[in-house]
């Protein structure tokens, strides 16, 4: 499957988080608890929106996407996997 783009990522994350995407869009600096607001079922859905998107085997990246701060760094498991 073709590697998703950083915008299409965040593009990805605003379709589960649509109010934070209506104040201007997600940017990969965005921290994800403290500008958007994902707590852990918002992290869920983001993860499930991504394994089904891009391809990847979420399982195996769960310790990560559970340790991500930001924005970039759900976009850096995405380009891993």
């Amino acid at each position: 499957m073709k590697a998703l783009t950083d915008e299409r990522v965040c593009e990805l994350i605003g379709s589960v988080l649509p109010r934070a995407s209506a104040k201007g869009g997600i940017k990969p600096s965005m921290s994800l608890r403290s500008d958007l607001g994902v707590d852990s079922v918002g992290l869920m859905s983001i993860v499930f929106v991504l394994e089904e998107q891009a391809g990847i085997d979420a399982f195996g990246y769960v310790d990560r996407f559970v340790k991500a701060e930001y924005v970039s760094d759900i976009i850096d498991i995405v380009r891993e996997g």
